[in-house]
């Protein structure tokens, strides 16, 4: 596949971690503001659940099945390993977020979730995505072909 159809495939995977980031800080946001101003939390907790659950899981499932083999040997296979092993924080988390037993709990729990997806995204966005543009036996933009999960 030609370098820039790459390119291209790496630009879209940037602009949708964008989106989610972006959402995901917005609906922290407002749990924090809820929680903060002793305001009713419930309906923002579920909303940060539900956009985890619908998006943000179901991302990270596209990008192990799809992205992560790609990068499971030679100098990005380390990376790759604890990229998973984020994954699995990320759901140990939601699954903590799930069972919150107050506003307080909700909102540190939504923070770390966020954070940790935040540095996520930066390993992703800027030594994975690189590394896979770079390397001539992968095509990035056939690795993504048809899957809404990793480019919106």
């Amino acid at each position: 596949m030609p370098i820039h159809q790459d390119a291209e495939a790496a630009a879209a995977i940037r602009s949708h971690h964008d989106e989610l980031r972006d959402t995901l800080q917005a609906r922290v946001g407002d749990l924090r503001d809820a929680v903060r101003a002793g305001r009713p939390y419930e309906a923002s907790e579920h909303a940060v659940i539900g956009y985890l659950e619908d998006d943000l899981l179901p991302h990270a499932a596209a990008e192990e099945a799809a992205l992560y083999p790609a990068g499971d040997s030679g100098l990005t296979a380390l990376l790759v390993r604890a990229m998973r092993e984020e994954h699995q924080g990320i759901l140990a988390h939601v699954e903590r977020l799930q069972r919150a037993d107050d506003g307080l709990e909700a909102v540190a729990t939504a923070s770390a979730i966020l954070a940790l997806f935040e540095a996520h995204l930066w390993k992703e966005n800027e030594l994975l995505i690189p590394a896979l543009v770079a390397d001539p036996n992968v095509s990035l933009g056939e690795l993504l072909s048809g899957l809404h999960e990793l480019v919106g």
